[in-house]
């Protein structure tokens, strides 16, 4: 007999459907844009290997990773800071959206300074440096866009400038090659500064149009006023991170040779794939995780972070699991034969990526609170102790213990922050003074 109810229940799916449609989850437009961006580092990486040859790539590579370094500046100034502040105050300004704007412009300067000395000392071409200067300032700019954009709850936009620039980019560059042109390493360069910038202007427009009507109401010594006090630790933060893992992995394979560092970074290369979830937690999990604070207080932000963890942790763990306990098949299947011995350093690191989910959201909580030097203090002390273990676990395990001794930091970063947060919710009374 038919069911009477139906036709309403077909009619509840189809209006759900579309308005997921209409307005689809933050957290899945996240998702797919950090996907988005991701596979485009990724293929454009192949792509560049491909087309300039060894030396160029060489060339290539170095570039990418002082413009990395420059951008974790930038968001450490900028984009982390506006990402906490907006979720505390509800809601996104358009004249503090501009003043963004123009503050990553300014920031840019100091930011050209340090690529342009960075690249000198790698005994880059003054061609080079101008390139790599514009695409540093295209790609903060999009940076910036896309964060403020997914701020705002219009992660949408920030969805399609990053795919329009994940296809224009092949365009222009099969262009290039069917016009008979060639692409040297600051032509690849140039070609993705124009595509970053391209695809980003419309969103520079739509935010900076009050700059043009409106001038005064850009206001960066504001701006600064409440961006210094965050910023001011998490720009040592960039150091001390730097400093913890790519410090281990240079003496790695300095101490241990090129084939070891080589089996460790396809380890890490497996890994990767599950740390882009925790990549595109950053649109969306700093601003909702203030705004939990600012609305409910520190019960109703602890509620947010754990039923957050619970959502992130059950599919990571169970990927991780799928990729580490056949390590040797993954590794063997992806990178061949020789790679199989290294599978003991996907495990260590797959049990590495948990610890850094949970440190992250433990973070995420001093953060909402806008105290971020118990953030800088816990990093401190995680690189300390992967310095100071990376010798003798290496001496013990080989690259294995490598990627112990920085697994063992992140450990020790958390342990931090969760005895922060202890201390924290105890009585005033009975807490110990540094000095007892």
């Amino acid at each position: 007999m038919p069911d009477p109810q139906a036709p309403s229940r077909l009619a509840g799916l189809r209006q759900r459907a579309g308005g997921l449609l209409r307005r689809p989850p933050a957290a899945l437009v996240s998702l797919a844009d950090q996907g988005v961006v991701s596979g485009f580092g990724f293929v454009s990486g192949i792509a560049a290997a491909r087309l300039l040859g060894i030396a160029e790539f060489g060339h290539f590579a170095m570039i990418l990773i002082v413009l990395a370094f420059a951008q974790a500046l930038h968001n450490a100034l900028i984009t982390a800071p506006m990402m906490t502040l907006v979720g505390a105050r509800s809601g996104v300004s358009q004249a503090y959206a501009a003043s963004i704007l123009v503050g990553a412009v300014l920031l840019s300067g100091p930011g050209a300074v340090f690529v342009v000395i960075a690249l000198v000392i790698g005994g880059m071409s003054g061609e080079t440096l101008v390139a790599a200067c514009a695409l540093m300032l295209a790609q903060n700019l999009q940076f910036t866009l896309r964060r403020l954009r997914f701020a705002q709850g219009r992660g949408v936009q920030a969805l399609i400038m990053d795919s329009a620039r994940a296809v224009s980019f092949p365009l222009a560059t099969a262009s290039v090659w069917l016009g008979g042109g060639t692409l040297g390493g600051n032509g690849f360069v140039w070609l993705l500064a124009a595509t970053s910038f391209a695809t980003s202007l419309p969103l520079i427009v739509a935010v900076g149009r009050p700059v043009l009507s409106r001038p005064a109401s850009v206001r960066i010594g504001a701006v600064l006023r409440r961006h210094v006090p965050l910023g001011r630790w998490l720009l040592p933060i960039v150091f001390v991170t730097f400093v913890q893992e790519q410090l281990v992995w240079l003496v790695a394979g300095a101490t241990l040779g090129l084939e070891a560092l080589g089996g460790l970074r396809a380890a890490q290369y497996l890994v990767g794939t599950v740390l882009l979830l925790l990549a595109a937690t950053e649109n969306v999990l700093p601003v909702v995780a203030a705004r939990a604070y600012a609305e409910g207080g520190e019960a109703a932000l602890r509620s947010y972070l754990m039923r957050t963890g619970v959502k992130l942790g059950l599919p990571i763990a169970a990927i991780l699991t799928v990729l580490s306990v056949p390590g040797e098949t993954w590794l063997t299947l992806i990178f061949g034969p020789d790679y199989a011995a290294y599978a003991t350093c996907l495990r260590i690191l797959s049990l590495s990526v948990i610890v850094v989910l949970v440190r992250d959201l433990a973070a995420n909580f001093f953060r909402a609170k806008q105290n971020t030097r118990v953030i800088f203090e816990s990093l401190c002390i995680s690189m300390v102790v992967s310095v100071a273990l990376a010798a003798p676990l290496m001496g013990y395990a080989g690259v294995s213990g490598a990627a112990a001794a920085v697994g063992a930091g992140h450990l020790a970063s958390l342990i931090y922050l969760a005895w922060a947060a202890r201390r924290q919710a105890l009585p005033a009374g009975i807490r110990l003074s540094p000095g007892r």
